[in-house]
């Protein structure tokens, strides 16, 4: 069993949110936020301004821990943990593209009605709306079989 542990974050301008539109890994293509893994050697809040900056060119600020999800593989028991923050406080310069996909800021609410979110989008949306602060998704055969939510 192994136990894989990642970050996101809604890097927030008004009503408007950052978006990447990822192309590089099979399963997390799609829009999404940025973020990334977490790496041995560091905290979580460090991953997350680290991934910030590595994928965005982004200085982001006073992020605030939102909730969690969770993805768990039952054919080979692995777990994958991502935990979600946010913030509206960033500086410098945008970088539009990168080798993750393309970065844009979209309407928080027409992102959520929008085709092509990456896998597991809508759960994302409900922590980030404050309907649930934890959610586990069960896989087997590739397909989510069963769903807890936590408020």
């Amino acid at each position: 069993m192994e136990n894989i542990l990642c970050n996101m974050i809604k890097i927030n301008r008004g009503n408007d949110v950052l978006v990447l539109d990822k192309v590089k890994k099979y399963g997390w293509e799609g829009l999404t936020f940025p973020g990334g893994h977490v790496e041995k050697v560091e905290s979580i809040t460090e991953s997350v301004i680290r991934e910030a900056k590595e994928e965005t060119n982004l200085d982001i600020e006073n992020i605030k821990y939102v909730g969690m999800i969770s993805w768990y593989d039952m054919d080979n028991d692995d777990r994958i943990v991502g935990f979600l923050y946010e913030t509206d406080d960033f500086s410098g310069e945008l970088i539009k593209e990168n080798i993750e996909g393309t970065l844009e800021f979209i309407d928080y609410e027409e992102l959520k009605n929008m085709d092509g979110h990456s896998d597991s989008m809508g759960e994302i949306f409900a922590i980030y709306d404050g309907k649930y602060s934890e959610i586990v998704l069960y896989y087997q055969d590739n397909k989510c079989v069963k769903k807890e939510c936590y408020k």
